[in-house]
């Protein structure tokens, strides 16, 4: 007779079960460690609110609000408080530009004079993708530019078009806000509808971002968050509220919606994953560096690298606001950090955060 065989399975669930319970205080280990890095970080900078949304492998593992959105009503920052983007905005504009592109409604060397006819002759070398990657050689702002007025894109460019050329076009990298006011224009007059209108519609609510928007101060904005000035030692006061719609940091959006962002980038969604890509890798040198690593500029985005992997990313500023959106590509891997405080510096919070999701 065969002897019995002995089982393994009593060890093998013992194995199992100090997996399962070893996994889980990892990451509230890990979860308590980030929840410290940002206390700390805002207590440095004195930051009022803040968002995190983290992204790793390609799932959410991270959304959570710290602070205040509003001080005088002593509201907390949530997932669902709605800040504004600033100039993170600008990839979602070049994500319209390009969707137009694959859809065969426009080209990345078209000239700029096919939309603005009445342009002088010096600009007719700028093309779209010399708009995407500040290389126009525009002036960085229109003449006419006034934060406090209602002003149309329209009049905006016109009103630079006596100004010449900063720089020959394609000659070197410049940032220029007005050449994203042009973008803004060029998916008006493509999409047949007010650009608000259009990005709303076709861009945010098509692919379930409800909470996405662009600026305005007349709208009803549920869960908006107040913008602040730290004037130094406790003193606190609001922060200047622009009325221009500028498209250059066009978008207000909560921390939800960014991360529903991110994923649909990774899903290959709006556009296809070589054109989601090619966003960040047609680039331009710029002759900056962060840190001493040099960065390139794509279509909205800074491409660089960090800690020897691919890096993604892009900030913005508003009075009041300061964003980093930040990632790791190659590791399916992304921090959103949005806050409503003057003065602060998004992006070393972005990377201490990324140091601490990317430990092994």
């Amino acid at each position: 007779m065969r002897p019995p065989v002995k089982s393994n399975l009593p060890k093998l669930s013992f194995l199992f079960v100090c997996f399962v319970l070893i996994l889980p205080a990892k990451l509230f280990a890990q979860k308590d460690r980030i929840d410290t890095f940002i206390e700390n970080s805002m207590a440095r900078q004195r930051i009022v609110g803040l968002a995190v949304g983290i992204i790793k492998d390609g799932k959410i593992i991270r959304t959570k609000g710290y602070g205040y959105s509003n001080l005088e009503l002593n509201v907390p920052v949530t997932t669902n408080t709605v800040f504004k983007l600033g100039s993170v905005s600008k990839h979602m504009i070049a994500v319209a530009t390009i969707k137009f592109i694959q859809e065969g409604k426009l080209r990345l060397d078209d000239p700029v004079t096919k939309f603005f006819a009445d342009a002088p002759p010096h600009w007719g070398k700028i093309t779209i993708r010399h708009l995407l990657n500040h290389t126009s050689g525009l002036i960085r702002e229109s003449p006419e530019f006034d934060a406090m007025a209602m002003q149309s894109d329209s009049l905006l460019i016109r009103a630079a078009y006596k100004d010449s050329l900063v720089f020959p076009t394609g000659s070197k990298w410049q940032y220029c806000n007005l050449g994203y006011f042009m973008l803004a224009d060029i998916i008006r007059q493509i999409g047949g509808r007010s650009f608000a209108e259009y990005m709303k519609k076709e861009i945010f609510e098509a692919n379930g971002l409800m909470a996405t928007r662009v600026t305005t101060l007349a709208d009803i904005v549920y869960g908006r968050a107040g913008g602040y000035v730290n004037l130094g030692k406790d003193t606190v006061v609001n922060a200047l509220n622009y009325v221009a719609l500028r498209p250059s940091g066009a978008f207000l959006s909560t921390i939800e919606d960014m991360m529903k962002w991110e994923l649909l980038i990774q899903g290959g969604k709006i556009l296809s994953r070589d054109n989601w890509e090619k966003m960040w890798g047609d680039t331009t040198k710029t002759g900056g560096t962060d840190g001493g690593v040099p960065f390139s500029y794509g279509y909205g985005w800074y491409v660089s690298t960090y800690k020897n992997r691919k890096a993604v990313y892009h900030g913005g500023v508003l009075p009041g606001f300061r964003a980093m959106y930040f990632r790791l590509p190659d590791e399916k891997t992304a921090i959103v950090v949005l806050t409503n405080s003057e003065p602060t510096n998004a992006l070393p919070i972005a990377k201490g955060v990324v140091d601490i999701v990317m430990e092994k």
